[in-house]
């Protein structure tokens, strides 16, 4: 076989691993989960959602986000669920969060705020041969994992429930000392958060 083919096959193979990848990665969040609550006696739908860093100069690092919609004999209700991961350097997040419609900013009510602050510390070892040929581990150094956690939940208004169905993007924005942290929900992701609002 010519190296140039082989060349191929291998760049074929890789763009269909790559491919079947981001399917699994698409299965684990954007789906909404289905389930009766007999305890509330409410009918709930959970849309999650996770967020890589979107911008390299904003100290969130990662987010997580569940979306809950409850139906009951009084109604329906939307519940937001915000996990926010931020570097070690950062300040604490304020106790606000606006939604972003189309230049139109709503301040959510916050419900309940917690805050965590996580350290881990990891050895660094090396294999180091001895003089009868057999190795040693010995430890080198240590390096250091700080990261602050923050979640929020809130209620979505109907007002934001009725925008978001005829939009095209949706912006979670938060602030932490200097600076402003926005989290953009489009595409696929908004697809699915218009499919909650409108299932029964």
């Amino acid at each position: 076989m010519k190296k140039g083919n082989r060349w191929l096959i291998l760049q074929t193979t890789l763009i269909v691993i790559l491919f079947c990848f981001s399917l699994l990665g698409c299965k684990v969040t954007n789906k909404i989960y289905e389930e009766n609550d007999i305890v509330y006696s409410t009918k709930r739908k959970e849309l999650k959602l996770a967020y890589r860093r979107q911008n390299k100069r904003t100290p969130i690092t990662y987010a997580k986000q569940s979306i809950v919609k409850e139906i009951s004999e009084k109604g329906t209700v939307y519940k937001v669920f915000d996990a926010l991961v931020l570097n070690s350097l950062s300040y604490q997040v304020e106790d606000k969060v606006f939604i972003i419609i189309d230049n139109e900013f709503f301040a959510m009510e916050i419900d309940k705020k917690e805050y965590e602050h996580t350290r881990e510390i990891v050895e660094q070892k090396e294999d180091i041969a001895t003089s009868d040929s057999t190795s040693v581990s010995v430890v080198t150094g240590y390096s250091e994992n700080n990261r602050k956690i923050t979640r929020f939940s809130y209620k979505l208004p109907d007002r934001v429930i009725e925008k978001i169905k005829n939009t095209n993007r949706v912006l979670f924005r938060y602030y932490s000392g200097p600076d402003m942290m926005t989290i953009t929900l489009d595409g696929r992701k908004l697809k699915k958060l218009k499919q909650l609002t409108e299932r029964i």
